[in-house]
């Protein structure tokens, strides 16, 4: 049994592992910005919030000059003020997949009351099923009742609204519109909070190009230019084995802000300010942890760095991340049980659970390869129960690991194996 307390091992892992590398990432996004004339960088809340501190530091007294600022945002804050312009394509980003969805959540995704939500269960005959989960399917086939509901739409529009003042109100203020080249980073996947802040400026008479650093991206929204989306770590092609051995969950619950999510904004008398959501974050300490070795980590790589940003030297990804793939993919007890009682949510709203939740055998079982293909294709009626960090789960359930971990493995080279013809198709 470990003498280590979950917070001895995080603090050990932060030093040894996280830390280097996540500053790695910070010097690629700040050589990167310098490279491209980019002279503002806009560090996206709350994953931002250690890449800003990092940055911060590595950036001060270097040419060219780069300014580091702190946005505070969430996927929530940004998308609802953007549903005033999108439309019912917004359904696209409300009824989304994800760790056990549910009705319920789908509908605080568009920012409709309890009331309201009551009131639209009703009208689809699913009083009883707000928080029964869905499958990926039910999740589609709600997307399309809902498109059809135009009272849905009106209680979208009501909110989208009243959010979208603030919300142009604050980003004008925080310098978005200033005639400056700038660009976001983030933790990235999918590259949806880019899109969104880019529909909104140039709602409001935005006419710049947006660029956008990001540590990995599965995903560019359709539509989007490809050259404004710049990964570290793996893009939407290739990179597959980086992907099979990689947590984004892990990674936004080991690097975030150590404060609740922004949901909206608000005028003030002395212009807009952010809304948090109120209480506590339930990885505090933890968070706390982890930006400071990420801190002392940047001041020490400080030392040694040029001047000029174009004569830092980057190392291979690989050399450097090689032992957060290990601790994410292939994590010991000791591991497992401190990283993964780490809380997350991966929705825009809700409580969420740890990340990696307890299982049942029967239930990693029934996330192996065939099983869960049965689900996804409708074969199989019942949601697989699911874990935002598996591999966490998997070692804590304690039986037939390395079994269960090969089997997460191809699943996973599957999903992205899929994923890559899918985009070829498109082309």
């Amino acid at each position: 049994m470990s003498t280590h307390t979950h917070a001895e091992i995080i603090s050990r892992d932060s030093e040894a592992i996280l830390a280097p590398a996540f500053v790695e990432f910070v010097k690629w996004v700040l050589k990167s910005a310098g490279e491209q004339n980019i002279r503002r960088i806009y560090f996206l809340a709350r994953d931002g919030y250690p890449m800003y501190r990092a940055a911060q530091i590595l950036s001060r007294g270097r040419e060219p000059e780069i300014e580091c600022r702190y946005l505070r945002c969430s996927r929530y804050a940004l998308r609802i003020p953007s549903f005033h312009l999108l439309g019912k394509e917004a359904a696209e980003q409300i009824c989304l997949g994800g760790i056990d969805v549910t009705l319920e959540k789908v509908l605080k995704r568009a920012a409709l009351t309890d009331e309201e939500a009551g009131e639209i269960a009703g009208l689809l005959g699913r009083q009883k099923e707000m928080d029964r989960i869905l499958s990926y399917g039910e999740v589609q086939m709600l997307k399309r009742e809902l498109l059809d509901m135009e009272k849905f739409w009106e209680y979208v529009n009501i909110h989208a609204g009243e959010a979208y003042d603030a919300a142009a109100g604050y980003l004008k203020a925080e310098g978005l519109m200033d005639a400056v080249r700038w660009a976001v980073a983030d933790s990235g996947w999918t590259g949806s909070m880019q899109m969104t802040l880019r529909i909104l400026l140039e709602s409001a008479g935005y006419r710049g190009r947006l660029t956008g650093y990001y540590f990995g991206l599965y995903h560019i929204p359709e539509g989007e230019k490809k050259e404004n989306y710049h990964a570290y770590y793996f893009e939407p092609f290739g990179k597959i084995k980086r992907k099979v051995h990689f947590s984004n969950s892990l990674f936004e619950c080991m690097f975030s802000e150590p404060e609740q999510m922004t949901l909206g904004y608000k005028e003030t008398s002395g212009g807009y300010e952010p809304v948090r959501e109120p209480g506590e974050v339930k990885n505090k300490e933890a968070l706390e942890i982890i930006a400071d070795a990420v801190e002392k980590e940047a001041q020490k790589e400080a030392l040694e760095l040029p001047d000029r940003l174009h004569l830092w030297q980057m190392l291979d990804p690989d050399v450097i991340q090689r032992k957060m793939a290990d601790l994410m993919s292939r994590p010991d007890k000791e591991q497992a049980q401190a990283f993964g009682n780490l809380w997350f949510n991966d929705d825009v709203r809700g409580e969420g659970q740890k990340i990696a939740v307890p299982l049942t055998e029967e239930e990693i079982r029934n996330s192996h390869v065939l099983p869960r293909g049965a689900s996804m294709t409708g074969i199989r009626k019942e949601p697989v129960k699911e874990s935002a960090w598996m591999e966490g789960s998997i070692v804590l359930g304690g039986k037939r690991i390395r079994w269960h971990l090969w089997q997460n493995r191809m699943y996973k080279y599957i999903l992205y194996i899929k994923k890559q013809i899918m985009e070829k198709r498109k082309k």
